[in-house]
């Protein structure tokens, strides 16, 4: 875990937050992530040692259940801490008896912070975050939080590590792009932030039917 934060303030969050719990959408069978004591052991969880990626914010769960689809060698993490878009996403991968996913309803920041450990995740994919937009709310903002990069850092694969960005909000897109590309740990990709082979989000099939622009980035762990 950070150890240059304030524990007792992420501590108290924690207690506070309604029954942060893992769930297997195929089977049903759950964590009650408060239990936990250690980080979580990804070989434990999926039964198997494959790569492990995490989706932050999976709302209906389509990312999740058409990537577990497509690279049925990679173990999926979703995380989404609004109850109805967690129910809705367990119910798609339950309808597709999607067996290498597994879902989160936790806060993705503190789920990081509590649940996962030391350089275990292959990837992040950080699609259409909140952009807050109106000026006394972006606090609010995931990149806001004062342990989301340093816990990025802390918990993707140093050798493997890329974090997958995407929004319709320019304006936030460009902020995000400052944080990493002022970060030591991380390097731009320009060629794979242009990719055209990818798997869009609801969200982003909304946002291009409506005819506006996706701003997307891709960056590796130095």
């Amino acid at each position: 875990m950070a150890s240059d934060i304030d524990k007792s303030t992420f501590d108290r969050y924690w207690q506070l937050f309604a029954n942060p719990m893992l769930v297997n959408p195929t089977n049903q069978i759950s964590l009650e992530l408060k239990t936990l004591d250690s980080p979580l052991n990804w070989q434990e969880v999926f039964g198997n040692d494959r790569l492990v990626e995490i989706e932050v914010g999976s709302g209906k769960g389509r990312f999740l259940k058409e990537s577990a689809q497509r690279n049925p060698d990679i173990n999926y993490v979703g995380i989404e801490r609004a109850s109805k878009y967690f129910e809705k996403s367990c119910e798609r991968l339950a309808k597709h008896n999607i067996t290498t996913a597994r879902l989160v309803y936790c806060d993705a920041p503190y789920f990081l912070y509590r649940c996962v450990a030391d350089q275990s995740v292959s990837a992040f994919h950080i699609y259409f975050p909140d952009p807050w937009p109106k000026k006394r709310h972006r606090k609010r903002r995931i990149f806001n939080n004062s342990i989301w990069i340093s816990e990025l850092v802390r918990t993707l694969n140093n050798k493997l590590g890329e974090i997958y960005i995407a929004t319709d909000y320019k304006t936030y897109f460009w902020e995000i792009r400052e944080l990493f590309d002022c970060h030591p740990s991380f390097e731009y990709h320009p060629d794979k932030s242009t990719e055209t082979n990818y798997i869009p989000t609801s969200f982003e099939i909304k946002y291009r039917k409506q005819g506006l622009p996706i701003y997307r980035a891709v960056y590796a762990k130095l």
